[in-house]
């Protein structure tokens, strides 16, 4: 059988069915006089319509071939204005019908460009495809594809979570405050509010904190002394944070540096003096809620091998913690001077070189 007897289909396919939609017209539609009356019936409604250019395009290609080719046929297809499945689903349903009463050996297909991989996809599936004609009128492909592309995200930050939370939800709630505090005429209040809200959202979503939550819904029990551990350890930073102010404020320092913030090079020494105590003592806490946290966590998964880095860091926080008070104790009172200084380095270093020798001495003997 020669080329010329064998069937060809030139189909266009319109993926979100503006023929139906905005002309009205029911698919498939098969037949040169056929297709003639819908793409003009079509670009009648919208003269700038692609699919209708692309209809016309089709019936281009069909008369430059139908005298080389007897065995030739024409058909219009579409999908659905949804998208998606959904669209994909009602051209293949279309394009077994109209294969159905024209049987093609091939098919020429003609597009505007528009989800055009998603078509080629489908129809090639069916029936090899012998060209693809593309019918590129000023505006088809690239800002149609651009327009499904922002209709597909603004319908993916409407409908699907997390995004809906964050993008409508959190907005929501910016509104409902700011209205009701300025109702209030506490404008200024809003404004501080709504910083902090967009703020704490920002550090859950940037730190990945909602996913981790998310996933406690089927975590292991250990997991959850790992929840514990932060919590604590970030409340008590929290505390000595708070403790450290409200203690070094009621100092006439505190009060020297706010009315004239030039005295804080005159003063600035004694008032990290006084902050130093509290500033080691909420490392220590910290230090220590890790430490432990952590320490039960790997106890718990079996994994061994860093309990022996955990003594090391036990004692540094406990060096730390009297380094920072003696260096608080000098520069309240600088007559002090450094042989006490001097003594805990010493101290310090010895018993952290002691625990590190033997940390690892006990970490080779248990391989």
């Amino acid at each position: 059988m020669g080329e010329e007897n064998k069937k060809i289909l030139v189909l266009n396919v319109d993926r979100d069915n503006d023929i139906g939609v905005k002309a009205g017209v029911k698919t498939p539609i098969v037949g040169y006089e056929a297709v003639l009356d819908a793409a003009t019936k079509l670009l009648l409604v919208d003269p700038e319509e692609a699919d209708g250019n692309a209809m016309f395009g089709a019936l281009k290609v069909y008369n430059q071939l139908r005298e080389k080719y007897p065995e030739i046929e024409v058909a219009v297809i579409a999908g659905s204005e949804k998208g998606g499945v959904e669209a994909d689903l009602k051209i293949n349903e279309e394009l077994d019908t109209v294969l159905e009463r024209f049987p093609a050996d091939y098919v020429i297909l003609v597009t505007d460009g528009f989800s055009e991989e998603e078509i080629v996809s489908i129809v090639s599936s069916r029936r090899p495809i012998a060209s693809l004609h593309r019918v590129v009128v000023k505006h088809s492909k690239s800002i149609e594809e651009t327009y499904a592309v922002i209709g597909r995200y603004i319908k993916m930050l409407w409908t699907e979570s997390p995004y809906k939370q964050y993008f409508i939800g959190i907005p929501g709630i910016l509104m409902l405050l700011f209205g009701i505090l300025s109702w209030l005429k506490l404008t200024e209040v809003a404004m501080v509010y709504s910083l902090i809200i967009v703020g704490i959202a920002l550090i859950v979503k940037g730190m990945g904190i909602d996913e981790y939550i998310a996933s406690l819904r089927h975590a292991h029990f250990y997991e959850y002394v790992k929840l514990v551990t932060y919590l604590g350890s970030f409340s008590a930073l929290l505390s000595g944070i708070y403790l450290a102010y409200t203690n070094i404020s009621k100092l006439e320092e505190f009060q020297l540096v706010l009315n004239n913030p030039s005295m804080i090079f005159e003063v600035g020494g004694s008032l990290i003096g006084h902050m130093l105590p509290y500033i080691s003592f909420t490392i220590l806490t910290v230090g220590l809620f890790l430490i432990l946290g952590f320490s039960l966590y790997n106890v718990l998964t079996e994994n061994y091998s860093p309990l022996y880095k955990y003594p090391v860091a036990f004692v540094s926080i406990i060096v730390f913690y009297f380094l920072g008070n003696e260096v608080g104790q000098i520069l309240i009172s600088p007559e002090k001077g450094l042989s006490g200084l001097f003594l805990s380095v010493m101290f310090g270093f010895l018993a952290i070189f002691i625990t590190s020798a033997v940390m690892y001495a006990l970490s080779r003997m248990r391989r």
